[in-house]
């Protein structure tokens, strides 16, 4: 898949600027628009109602307004800053001429159904991985609301990534995890923009009971007619958290720069209650993951 729009949410936390550099790093090999968003809050929707007399709490509104008047006034100052150290044009109108612009958007309203809203329009989002903070629940959420509410690809990059480190996202090599699911499908060929140009991919065979109905081979003759040589290697199948950490140990041990997998496959039920890869890759992943559901 083409990529022309990149969609960046920022939320006025330390990871803005993080998602910015790696949204930069891949508009510049693509020639694409970085459209950056900031959804504030309404505190009417996000404040709790008091049962007995129907009321929203006055003292609780006016805290709810200060965070949130607080939470744009960082999105756009790490906006400002940004587009200034890197020189980025600012221009929201569409083009098909490859060119790297971008454009700031702050709307008021539900954050939930906002995202999703304009993440539904983009070919990809970039989001920071959360630091283990106050917000790092809240990005966590709002990671789930693009895959589920806006069903777009996912880019989740560690917050704090180095520059320079972010600038060899597409160098590779990569390592795709491959269980043959149509989440894992979509985040391959949603990628494959993005990994046709490394020079080597790792496929990561995924086997989940003794009949294997998805071969890695499958995968691997349809890179190929995209000019994409891989390799295969096979992930352990004996518990989730387990595949989860040998994910990241197979992609240092191939010194890989990207990470493409399916997410909640297993649904986020029961992800929730007994665990999972995606989740324990949002919290642990110390590269970036090229997500999708």
């Amino acid at each position: 898949m083409a990529i022309r729009h990149i969609l960046v949410p920022l939320f006025g936390y330390d990871g803005d600027r993080t998602s910015l550099d790696a949204a930069l790093v891949v508009a510049k090999r693509h020639g694409a628009h970085i459209a950056v968003l900031h959804v504030e809050t309404d505190p009417l929707e996000q404040t709790p109602l008091m049962v007995d007399v129907g009321v929203a709490i006055t003292e609780l509104v006016e805290a709810a307004e200060r965070h949130a008047a607080h939470r744009a006034k960082n999105a756009a100052k790490t906006f400002a800053d940004w587009q200034a150290a890197s020189g980025t044009p600012i221009d929201g109108a569409p083009s098909v001429r490859p060119a790297v612009t971008t454009a700031y958007l702050n709307v008021k309203g539900n954050e939930e159904d906002l995202i999703s809203r304009y993440g539904r329009l983009t070919d990809l989002v970039v989001l920071a991985r959360p630091k283990k903070n106050e917000a790092a629940d809240l990005i966590a959420v709002r990671i789930e609301d693009v895959l589920f509410g806006a069903g777009r690809p996912v880019l989740l990059v560690p917050n704090g990534m180095s520059a320079e480190a972010l600038s060899h996202i597409e160098d590779g090599p990569a390592l795709v995890a491959w269980n043959g699911s149509i989440e894992a499908t979509r985040a391959v060929t949603a990628g494959l923009d993005l990994i046709k140009a490394m020079g080597k991919v790792r496929v990561l065979s995924i086997k989940e009971g003794k009949r294997d109905p998805h071969p890695s081979g499958d995968l691997t003759h349809f890179l190929a007619w995209h000019g994409i040589s891989a390799s295969v290697g096979e992930a352990p199948t004996d518990t989730h958290k387990a595949t989860a950490d040998h994910f990241l140990s197979a992609a240092r041990d191939a010194k890989a720069t990207l990470i493409v997998m399916g997410a909640y496959s297993h649904g986020r039920l029961r992800q929730l209650v007994l665990g999972g890869v995606t989740s324990h890759m949002i919290d642990a992943a110390d590269l970036p993951v090229l997500m999708a559901h």
